[in-house]
């Protein structure tokens, strides 16, 4: 039986959910009211308790939304990987291939820092650290897979050597200062600019140069999409 055959009021409690997004994304979940709750609901107090009998409650629906996303859809668009003939060049269609998916790698990286927030994680490792183990499994299936894709492409020869985990690390923690608007005034820099910088270095990082695509343009409409999301947030 699914999920929501089994929970009459699931379609209606994810709807809930989301409207609260934003705020345990920008604050966690410790300085989260019942009363704030259904304040960002936007219904009662009473008819929010219909749905959800407490904040616990609330934050395992909230973490069980994260952790599907990021198991079903995440994982589902991270790229494929190739099985390389030993020994042999990478051909037109598989150089092809890994400049185009590294876009949606890079995307999928830094989708996981965008969402689960500095703030969000934190705070659930103290509050709730069995729904923060749970998330974390869930995270670490998508960043194997990732793992994989850039294996098979050092493989094949068109990234070099790296270290997979540090290159995810790195793409982590740089992008999450990126997003930093303090930062950026000390810099004078924009945060798209920031961005498109930091994507272009790290393809350079990763890419054997002879096999590098310079065109941005797949990447440049993302980071626009994105700006304009992040201050929807705000």
């Amino acid at each position: 039986m699914s999920e929501t055959q089994c929970d009459p009021f699931f379609d209606k409690r994810e709807k809930l959910v989301m409207r609260l997004m934003p705020y345990v994304q920008k604050y966690g979940f410790s300085p989260l009211k019942m009363d704030d709750a259904a304040k960002y609901m936007d219904i009662s107090k009473a008819t929010m308790y219909k749905y959800f009998a407490s904040k616990d409650e609330i934050a395992e629906c909230i973490i069980d939304k994260f952790v599907l996303f990021v198991s079903n859809q995440m994982l589902s668009e991270a790229p494929p990987t190739l099985s390389p003939e030993p020994l042999s060049q990478p051909s037109a269609e598989e150089r092809k291939f890994y400049n185009e998916s590294f876009t949606q790698a890079f995307k999928l990286t830094i989708k996981l820092s965008f969402y689960l927030t500095d703030v969000l994680l934190q705070d659930l490792n103290t509050t709730y650290p069995n729904l923060s183990s749970k998330l974390g499994q869930a995270v670490e299936l998508c960043k194997n897979k990732l793992a994989d894709y850039f294996d098979s492409g050092i493989q094949l020869g068109v990234f070099y050597p790296i270290h997979t985990r540090i290159y995810l690390t790195q793409v982590d923690l740089v992008f999450r200062k990126l997003l930093d608007p303090k930062w950026l005034m000390l810099q004078n820099i924009t945060m798209k600019q920031a961005l498109m910088d930091f994507y272009k270095m790290v393809k350079h990082q990763v890419f054997y140069e002879k096999w590098i695509d310079e065109d941005d343009s797949a990447i440049d409409l993302y980071f626009d999409k994105m700006i304009a999301s992040m201050r929807a947030y705000d």
